[in-house]
């Protein structure tokens, strides 16, 4: 995917401002003992390349990457990040004696089907994404809340570009979606909130 969360998502967990808990690296042994597997639902990766994270928000490592049309079983939701289940630390599925990792993903980055546990976007906001992810310059894009979104940039987009990028993923955010208040985007790098971001910016 990609944010997935291109994605890709997208979330929330998102594109623009994150409120600072949900930048924060949390500790990460806890979800394991918080989820127990009840359900799964099968999906796919809906973009190019997905980075996928080691807990629910840009601030955790990337522990695994997935690419377009790859399988994932999807198991809990923690905001709009989706817990997928089945990876393993050197990529080998079919190493049976690689542990399992914790993976989570945007949930705007995934097909899921209709019945999965968490509600679905709004149609307005999965034509957003979908713009989003025509661009071709982000990796990830998050949607936090209505006003705050945040992105990490595609590996071959000049991060010189940043500003310009939050820029105009934030007012056509606002426009598309018909928010009447600022929407600020926040551009990270992808090893999350502990290197900082690149750029914040705010529309209007």
């Amino acid at each position: 995917m990609s944010r997935v969360c291109l994605g890709i998502p997208v979330l929330g967990a998102g594109l623009a401002l994150f409120a600072a808990p949900a930048i924060l690296p949390l500790a990460g042994a806890a979800f394991a003992d918080e989820h127990t597997q009840v359900r799964a639902w099968q999906g796919t990766i809906r973009v190019k390349k997905l980075n996928v994270r080691g807990g629910p928000g840009e601030g955790y490592d990337i522990v695994a990457r997935l690419k377009r049309g790859d399988k994932v079983t999807a198991i809990d939701q923690s905001g709009r990040w989706v817990r997928v289940t089945g990876l393993k630390i050197d990529g080998d599925e079919g190493d049976e004696a690689a542990p399992e990792i914790e993976a989570w993903v945007h949930r705007s980055f995934l097909n899921l089907p209709k019945d999965f546990l968490a509600p679905a976007f709004g149609d307005e906001e999965n034509d957003f994404v979908d713009w989003a992810i025509a661009r071709g310059d982000l990796s990830e894009l998050s949607i936090e809340s209505s006003e705050r979104l945040s992105i990490v940039l595609a590996d071959d987009t000049n991060t010189n570009h940043a500003s310009l990028i939050a820029f105009e993923l934030g007012c056509a955010y606002r426009q598309q979606l018909k928010i009447t208040e600022p929407v600020t985007v926040t551009v990270w790098t992808p090893k999350g909130a502990a290197a900082g971001w690149l750029a914040q910016e705010s529309c209007p």
